[in-house]
């Protein structure tokens, strides 16, 4: 008869857009869609990196700056994102490796991103990577939660995760910020949409600059801090 299962070496909670996969052509097409729809058409040639990663609402809202009118255009955004937009989406090559590798090695992950859940729930399995995480946190359909803080305070209290062996991924300060609130540290990868800089000056804990050095990066953190917990025997 075998003996219990082994407990997990530690917990980490991943960002989606920006960490996992490049979002942006689904995303983009869906924020033009939603400001045509409500008369702001957005200027061509003009950037909009800067909507990725912050809970779409605050960036609409810093657009429009009407409560009434954003909230049609987030309408509008969801609508055409649901439509088939958030499939228009690309895994980051690399990170479908570098995500086995860490649940094979005892890691339990888990997706904690800004996104709407039910649209990171089907990104998620689209790509094929559900059965590596235990479960997808996101924001609400309603708002009230939407802000990286509280979905990773959200996800470490419904989980009962222990900080001391938890570790954030992402490529936004909002990761970085989100996750010093809930007394952790982030490693911040640099494939995404915040870069090095951004990352450096919200103090994430290290950079990475490729999928293929994840795995390694977080064993030494996780396995640094596991060494100084006290024995529990």
């Amino acid at each position: 008869m075998s003996g219990p299962a082994p407990a997990p070496r530690g917990t980490v909670l991943l960002d989606l857009d920006g960490t996992i996969s490049d979002p942006a052509g689904g995303v983009y097409a869906s924020f033009r869609f939603a400001l045509e729809q409500i008369g702001k058409p957005w200027p061509d040639g003009e950037p909009l990196a800067w909507i990725i990663g912050p809970p779409l609402r605050e960036s609409f809202m810093l657009l429009l700056d009407d409560p009434e009118r954003t909230a049609q255009a987030l309408q509008h955004y969801r609508t055409h994102y649901a439509a088939g937009a958030l499939y228009d989406n690309r895994l980051y090559p690399g990170m479908a490796e570098a995500i086995a590798a860490l649940a094979d090695d005892g890691f339990r992950l888990y997706v904690a991103t800004s996104k709407l859940v039910s649209f990171a729930e089907k990104i998620v399995a689209r790509f094929g990577l559900a059965p590596r995480f235990a479960r997808v946190y996101g924001s609400s359909l309603d708002g009230r939660i939407d802000q990286k803080g509280d979905i990773i305070a959200m996800c470490l209290g419904t989980e009962d995760i222990d900080p001391e062996t938890c570790i954030m991924v992402g490529d936004r300060e909002h990761d970085v910020n989100g996750a010093r609130a809930n007394g952790l540290d982030c490693i911040g990868v640099t494939w995404g949409f915040g870069g090095a800089e951004e990352l450096t000056a919200a103090q994430a804990l290290t950079l990475c600059e490729r999928p293929a050095d994840l795995p390694g990066l977080i064993r030494r953190v996780i396995d640094a801090r596991l060494a100084l917990l006290p024995s529990e025997t």
